[in-house]
């Protein structure tokens, strides 16, 4: 049951992360064009695009830790025994929950804040409280997975896998 949430929250995560970029994309292309082949600049693309670049990113932070594809430097750890690789393993993953989590916290803070002085957007008008929704929004699916990868780090699960991937990469 676990397993099949984590996975219908990875392909939505991942199906909004990805329409947000692609919609960004095209809002900037159109920009462009506008601004550089038609001479006529639409004001109200470089908002638009800001939101969708900044909701797909937060978002894709979570996407991002899911598959290894933070960056780490890795040089020392490497060298380690699995036991101390294990401690290293929980320590940082349950630190980057707390952090994680502690930011999704101020981001909703955040939003309640531009809710209740009803801030909007320069060009748009658009309530700035529905464009800070992708800092807790993105910030805690960041740390439900800090969590997951803590919980498997308690497991030793991680380390298992890691064997796996380095022996799979030599051949």
């Amino acid at each position: 049951m676990k397993d099949k949430i984590l996975s219908t929250l990875e392909v939505f995560e991942e199906f909004v992360a990805s329409f947000f970029f692609v919609i960004g994309s095209v809002v900037c292309l159109i920009g462009i064009f506008m601004r550089y082949v038609m001479n006529h600049p639409l004001v109200w693309t470089n908002e638009v695009f800001e939101l969708l670049m900044v909701t797909a990113i937060f978002i894709g932070f979570g996407i991002a830790l899911k598959d290894d594809q933070h960056i780490k430097v890795d040089l020392i750890y490497e060298k380690m025994p699995k036991s101390i690789k294990k401690v290293f393993n929980i320590i940082s993953n349950l630190l980057g929950a707390i952090f994680s989590i502690y930011l999704a916290v101020m981001g909703v803070e955040m939003v309640s804040v531009a809710h209740d002085q009803m801030s909007i957007s320069i060009d748009l008008g658009i309530p700035l409280w529905i464009t800070y929704l992708a800092m807790p929004i993105g910030m805690g699916l960041l740390g439900i997975y800090f969590v997951v990868k803590t919980y498997r780090a308690i497991l030793g699960k991680d380390l298992e896998e890691e064997t796996t991937i380095n022996i799979e990469n030599l051949f």
